[in-house]
């Protein structure tokens, strides 16, 4: 009676939530069950196979019907916290050799090749694609200078033509159609909700300078520019399941997406005036990582001689993360939605939702 009361309590965790999760290749395999040879005969995908390389460790098959229960949670990384250094520094590589690096010099190294292998994503759920054009946009920040009649330089020598929309022009480049239709509405503006005309105002002024420095109508006197670096990023969000494998009768962690969390530059050259706000870089499948990731070895502290790679600092969970969101029926909302306004009792459901996980494995082990 016992057993049969052990079986009905797991009974509505037995179901996997998502399908071939742990096995897909791709982010548009999830949800589509796949067999072990479907999947050994894509492991060339991953560019290396069980005994090219004693230290790294391809994912083995994990069938559905194996995993007797699954939670998908999300992490943030803080790196101001001591025992996540190694994911940060250096962030002067002039300092160091070159077999030390950021983690964020391997991601942005994979990311921005001249024919990158790899995607990524606006959000966690890995469907919207961001395109490089938009990234870049992300680490680059330029402000033209308002220049004077004593110094003819920035948006005083572009106002001599005019306005942007003619200086444009006046270069021999097309101006779209979207933005002189804007124009037209804040010539013929006369309702009196100026906040609007501001946003329009505002709209125009950002495409028409984005025009500018894409066709380098502008000298590099024109305006200053604030890039991304290294020291930027803040923290990283990490995406990742949970599962109990009954094959190996143990609680095992499988990374699915990951995601840099920097100050942009547009906010670094605001900072005196304002904090600044974290942003979301961008999302990236992990398993199109793992050979960038292996590549790469993270600062030992404890023994230089013995450094190990990003791909199993990450994957063996050899730094600290607070929960910030798990899979719930409500739309996977996060701890923030229904704890607002109070840190330490956000804190301490994150450490239940921790705590519920150790103790459906050690509920696996008594009855």
């Amino acid at each position: 009676m016992k057993h049969i009361a052990l079986f009905i309590t797991f009974l509505p965790l037995y179901i996997f939530s998502q399908s071939n999760i742990l096995n897909a290749h791709v982010p548009e395999e999830i949800g589509y069950p796949s067999s072990y040879e479907e999947y050994k005969s894509q492991e060339e995908y991953f560019g290396l196979t069980e005994g090219d390389d004693t230290s790294f460790l391809p994912y083995g098959y994990v069938d559905d019907k194996d995993v007797l229960f699954s939670k998908t949670t999300w992490e943030e990384i803080s790196l101001s916290e001591r025992v996540n250094f190694p994911l940060l520094f250096p962030v002067d590589i002039e300092l160091v050799g070159t077999e030390r690096r950021p983690l964020i010099h391997y991601i942005l190294e994979e990311v921005l090749r001249p024919t990158p292998t790899v995607r990524i994503f606006e959000k966690d759920n890995l469907k919207d694609e961001k395109s490089l054009d938009d990234l870049k946009k992300n680490l680059v920040y330029r402000t033209i200078k308002p220049g004077s009649r004593q110094d003819p330089i920035g948006q005083y020598k572009i106002n001599m033509q005019g306005s942007n929309i003619l200086f444009i022009q006046n270069a021999g480049v097309k101006v779209p159609d979207s933005i002189l239709q804007r124009e037209s509405e804040i010539a013929n503006y006369d309702s009196d909700n100026f906040d609007q005309l501001a946003i329009l105002e505002r709209k125009n002024q950002l495409a028409t300078e984005e025009i500018m420095f894409e066709n380098n109508l502008l000298k590099p006197e024109d305006y200053t520019s604030q890039k991304f670096e290294y020291r930027d990023v803040v923290s990283y969000k990490l995406k990742g399941v949970w599962y109990f494998d009954k094959k190996l009768a143990e609680l095992r962690y499988r990374p699915i997406a990951i995601c840099p969390v920097i100050i942009s530059p547009e906010d670094k050259s605001t900072m005196d005036e304002k904090d600044p706000t974290p942003i979301d870089l961008f999302w990236i499948y992990y398993p199109d990582l793992r050979i960038a990731l292996h590549e790469g070895r993270a600062f030992n502290d404890q023994n230089t001689s013995k450094s190990i790679t990003f791909d199993h600092l990450i994957n063996t969970r050899r730094f600290s993360g607070f929960i910030y969101k798990e899979d719930n029926v409500y739309e996977d909302r996060e701890i923030d939605d229904y704890i607002t306004n109070n840190a330490l009792m956000q804190l301490l459901e994150s450490q239940r939702i921790k705590e519920k996980l150790r103790n459906l494995e050690q509920d696996m082990w008594s009855y």
